[in-house]
């Protein structure tokens, strides 16, 4: 397999969500390392359901095709590949410093730059596809952000003062994307979790999740977050959403 493969490059004007129209591309046999990119998508997802909101042309909205030869296990990996392939992608364009939140947003001096969505399609056994959905903001003024957004948004434009051409971004994130995906096809997904905790913003920060706090320990290699209660007892966290606490 070769990196190039991620060239192939379909930008709409519209759609309601890239994922689903990713989806329905894969389903048709469109071949793995085909994106799609839409200046308008209405009905955006992030994790959990929740909406992505984004305003129309200023901002990323990039969902891609894969098919890898992987097992059900190493599928979640790819989400944490994809996130580091984002932080290298906005350094290149002028931020300094891009950390990663578990399990798969971007952060840039603990503002939410970019998230990512992976979801796979099996057959119970195999994986038939992911679709790895990305969500950069790029040209969008902090005028454009919620208020309300539970971590506070930042963008390109707004950490660098620069305008940038959303289709060059996409392009500049599929070649990264394309280049560790080609090592965890050939060598397998050992690199992933390691590379990851290099730009991991909340290690040993205490973290709450779904009612439990702990400090952040590590990451296991299956991706699960490991935390540690102030009993001492390790907490594996498989999903869900975590925040970290302020402590004074």
């Amino acid at each position: 397999m070769r990196k190039d493969i991620f060239g192939t490059l379909r930008v709409v004007p519209e759609a309601g969500s890239t994922q689903d129209l990713a989806t329905e591309l894969a389903l048709h046999g469109e071949p793995e390392g085909t994106a799609v990119m839409a200046l308008n998508q209405t009905k955006g997802r992030g994790r959990s359901g929740r909406e992505w909101m984004s305003p129309p042309g200023k901002n990323l909205a990039l969902s891609l095709v894969l098919r890898p030869p992987m097992s059900l296990s190493e599928v979640p990996l790819l989400g944490f590949l994809a996130s580091v392939a984002v932080a290298e992608t906005v350094e290149s364009f002028g931020v300094r410093a891009a950390e990663l939140k578990w399990p798969n947003d971007v952060l840039v001096e603990g503002k939410k730059i970019a998230g990512i969505l992976p979801e796979a399609s099996t057959d119970g056994r195999s994986v038939r596809f992911v679709i790895m959905g990305i969500g950069l903001n790029v040209n969008a003024e902090l005028s454009d952000f919620s208020v309300d957004f539970a971590i506070p948004a930042t963008s390109l434009i707004v950490e660098t003062g620069q305008e940038r051409d959303l289709a060059v971004v996409a392009r500049d994130f599929l070649d990264k994307i394309g280049a560790l995906y080609e090592r965890a096809v050939q060598d397998g997904c050992k690199f992933i979790v390691p590379l990851w905790e290099t730009r991991w913003a909340h290690r040993g920060r205490v973290l709450a999740s779904a009612g439990i706090a702990g400090v952040a320990e590590r990451i296991d290699p299956d991706g699960a977050l490991i935390l540690r209660t102030s009993e001492g007892n390790l907490v594996r966290v498989v999903s869900g959403e975590v925040s970290p606490i302020q402590t004074v």
